[in-house]
């Protein structure tokens, strides 16, 4: 068995940089009108759950102020 022998750091710094490009390369980017609509349904969803929240926070506060728990 030889003993392997150490790679410099910029020698490494390097090959990860070549291997991300690489990587990268791979990747299956979305088209404009993919992006759009999937920006638009997270926005939606994010503004659809705030609303949620709002209004179930809302009636918590009324039902709490009734009870007398909150003021």
């Amino acid at each position: 068995m030889q003993p392997t022998k150490k790679e410099s750091p910029v020698e490494g710094t390097k090959r990860f940089f070549r291997n991300v490009t690489a990587e990268l390369k791979k990747v299956n980017w979305p088209s404009r009108k993919e992006l759009t609509t999937y920006t638009i349904v997270v926005i939606g969803t994010v503004l659809a759950l705030s609303i949620i929240i709002y209004l179930w926070d809302l009636i918590l506060t009324v039902v709490f102020k009734l009870l007398g728990f909150y003021r």
